[in-house]
């Protein structure tokens, strides 16, 4: 999803709007290109052909095939860090430890809803291609800005705790990261930034290997295995285990309750 339009601005003209309307159309068509062929199957020509014009056409909106590329991984960065943002707020401001349990849930879901878009910004979206940093930046740091800022709160709060983790306090940052951090980290330190990227490389490496693997071949039931390995992720960056372990009981004895419930008809 783009970033919507300032409240306030200047009304668009009949041109900018049809415009505007052209390029969603043509990121709608290379979307469903990466859904249904993967990451090689974009063709500028196929979309032309679709929409009835000349290919020549298409560079009138985008200069070139890398250039749609790009847009498409802005577009779902801002959509992953929305659905990050609403699973977030779903959950009270005070429970830390369901929010980070929240956003995980909500990162499966959204992945598995959008696996053309899982597929660009976390596989390879084209040989040799690297989308510009300069376009992509702030869109990715919004997206990792919700679990940084989440794991921040909990650690503030006492529901976490650094030094029952297993990363070191001497951890030394890239630049990526610390461009991240500068953007939407929020002064987050080097070492509670590596520690939530530590768990949520971990839930990433989950999801790849469900969408893109085996494992739903290997596991009947990996939504139950979703769950203990976000538990697990969860121990690894110091979550009190008591809490973590009384929400986890409550949440499985709701599952039974609802499993067990009569239907509608009695």
């Amino acid at each position: 999803m783009s970033p919507a339009t300032p409240t306030g601005a200047p009304a668009l003209s009949r041109r900018e709007r049809n415009r505007l309307s052209t390029i969603e159309e043509i990121k709608t068509l290379a979307r469903r290109q990466l859904a249904e062929q993967g990451p090689g199957g974009l063709s500028l020509r196929a979309i032309a052909r679709q929409m009835g014009t000349a290919p020549s056409a298409l560079y009138t909106y985008f200069a070139s095939y890398e250039d749609l590329l790009g847009a498409l991984c802005v577009d779902a960065y801002y959509s992953a860090a929305d659905a990050l943002t609403a699973a977030r707020d779903a959950e009270p401001a005070s429970d830390h430890t369901g929010r980070w349990q929240a956003i995980c849930h909500g990162y499966r879901r959204w992945s598995l809803d959008n696996t053309g878009d899982f597929a660009l910004i976390f596989g390879t979206p084209a040989p040799g291609y690297q989308a510009p940093g300069n376009l992509t930046g702030p869109a990715a740091a919004r997206f990792a800005a919700v679990p940084l800022g989440v794991y921040a709160a909990a650690v503030r709060a006492g529901a976490a705790a650094p030094d029952r983790t297993q990363v070191p306090g001497t951890l030394a940052t890239g630049p990526l990261l610390q461009d991240l951090l500068s953007e939407g980290g929020a002064g987050l330190p080097p070492r509670l930034a590596g520690i939530a990227l530590n768990a949520w490389a971990s839930v990433l490496g989950y999801l790849t290997l469900e969408i893109f693997g085996s494992l739903t071949r290997l596991i009947s039931d990996t939504d139950e295995l979703y769950r203990a390995h976000v538990q697990t992720v969860m121990l690894g960056m110091g979550f009190d285990s008591d809490l973590l372990n009384t929400r986890t009981s409550n949440a499985s004895e709701g599952r039974l309750n609802a499993q067990s419930a009569p239907g509608l008809g009695g």
